[in-house]
């Protein structure tokens, strides 16, 4: 598809390219929109077959973070920044020019971690701009906004937010996984936890006291929430109604394979809170800080939970889904 065609269907306000002889930096900046506030998103670090295939991704992110904004009723759209990994990529000297160029945006843009930056890139970008949350907790922050998204959705299908008789598992142990079960534990719930890593799985079972699963079976748990936190696409027309869990609410990104699996989880009375309100914790703490040009505490991200009951009751009285329906609030907020 034509660059312009691609930024116009998807309403991105500006694509940057940024290269740095010097260190071997290519980069990508898009910025999907500004219509509410600065753009947020963090910045994925990835080898790419094409660039073809790094701008695609790049827009597609920014446009995911402007709607997860959206939902979130902050005052952020969203961007995001693609750096195109390459063996002869002198990585500090990338991220400091890298810097500089979020620096010549002037606030339209403020960045952070995501797929393959670490926090050490952050300090380096910080050291050319002040338009990066080089300190947040990501993993944290998430994971307390997904245990909000929690307990929306069991007060929404149970009447009730405690996990007292409740089970949950978690799929994927990372950052964010390993964060979650920590405070699903300290709440009381009876947890099944897999990751890909066995190594890494068998250690938390160990000490969180709870069973281990075999990452390949995790999903059709018998649970009363099922916690997504790894990989996405891994909910299909196809599978649906093999699941046994009663609600799905986790962190991983684009969880449905299509559209159309979220109708096929709403007709297996399974309820899906949309990955992208679930998982809007980091943003959130971000943004709030951005703003209010102060450090806030975690708790701020406990508002997801009411973002997640104002989706869930609006799609039972449309009779749509969940899917549909968050995306419907976020453009509805965009236009």
């Amino acid at each position: 598809m034509p660059l312009f065609k691609q930024l116009e269907e998807t309403g991105c306000e500006m694509l940057t390219f940024v290269s740095d002889p010097a260190s071997g930096l290519h980069a990508l900046i898009a910025i999907h929109s500004t219509h509410r506030g600065p753009a947020f998103g963090g910045i994925r670090t990835l080898s790419y077959q094409s660039q073809s295939a790094a701008i695609t991704d790049a827009i597609r992110l920014a446009q995911a973070m402007s709607m997860k904004a959206a939902v979130a009723d902050l005052p952020a759209g969203g961007g995001k920044t693609v750096v195109i990994k390459t063996e002869n990529m002198d990585r500090q000297k990338a991220f400091h020019a890298l810097g500089r160029a979020i620096e010549r945006l002037g606030g339209n843009y403020f960045t952070g971690l995501d797929v393959g930056t670490t926090r050490e890139d952050l300090l380096e970008i910080a050291g050319e701009t002040k338009y990066v949350a080089k300190d947040l907790d990501f993993g944290k922050a998430t994971a307390r906004g997904v245990m909000a998204a929690i307990k929306g959705a069991m007060k929404h299908k149970f009447g009730s937010d405690s996990f007292e008789d409740r089970s949950v598992a978690v799929q994927g142990l990372g950052a964010v996984g390993a964060e979650l079960v920590t405070m699903l534990s300290a709440e009381g719930a009876e947890l099944f936890v897999a990751d890909a890593d066995q190594t890494l799985a068998n250690e938390v079972g160990e000490k969180m006291e709870c069973e281990v699963v075999n990452a390949a079976r995790i999903l059709n748990a018998e649970v009363d929430v099922l916690s997504p936190c790894a990989l996405g696409s891994i909910f299909t027309t196809q599978n649906a109604d093999a699941l046994r869990c009663k609600i799905i609410a986790g962190s991983a990104n684009n969880q449905l394979a299509t559209p159309a699996a979220g109708e096929a989880l709403r007709k297996a009375d399974i309820t899906y809170v949309p990955d992208y309100v679930a998982n809007a914790g980091a943003l959130i703490k971000g943004v709030t800080e951005y703003v209010e040009a102060r450090e806030v505490g975690f708790d701020v991200v406990d508002r997801i939970g009411q973002n997640v009951l104002m989706v869930l009751e609006r799609a039972d009285k449309e009779g749509r889904t969940t899917n549909e329906v968050a995306d419907l609030i976020a453009r509805e907020r965009l236009a």
